[in-house]
């Protein structure tokens, strides 16, 4: 556990957004009706953040590649992953969590709930974090 406090503050902020995201994604992001036979009868549910558009599945194998990738010095000490190139992917990998989140946005485009905002919110922090990190190496 010291290994992850010696991370650059940046890391341990991508680190934690990227499992907020991927918790937010089990929150009920869109809410799907289907009419029925009868006419006022409707029956309504929610889908999470994995279900719909396949661009759910996207955003979440970014945010775990976000994780596994900052979390390698952690897991593996002789792993020295500081500098620019380092920062250069992640900031990659935070920008395509981003697109990714805002694709599903468009593509499941009815009935959004907060979840899917928050989850949105949090994509763009991370990928905000990342790129200060690539300008400030921090």
């Amino acid at each position: 556990m010291r290994r992850y406090w010696n991370r650059p503050l940046g890391s341990k902020l991508i680190i934690l957004g990227a499992i907020a995201f991927l918790v937010s994604m089990l929150g009920p992001w869109t809410r799907v009706c289907v009419a029925t036979a009868t006419v006022a009868a409707r029956k309504c549910g929610w889908t999470t953040g994995y279900e719909g558009s396949d661009f759910g599945i996207y955003a979440a194998l970014f945010a775990v590649a976000i994780l596994v990738f900052e979390l390698l010095p952690v897991l593996w000490p002789r792993l020295s992953m500081r500098g620019w190139p380092t920062a250069v992917i992640t900031a990659i990998l935070g920008v395509g969590l981003a697109l990714c989140t805002l694709v599903k946005l468009i593509e499941d485009n009815e009935f959004q709930t907060r979840w899917a905002w928050v989850g949105f919110a949090i994509a763009l922090f991370v990928m905000l974090v990342a790129l200060l990190r690539v300008r400030h190496r921090w």
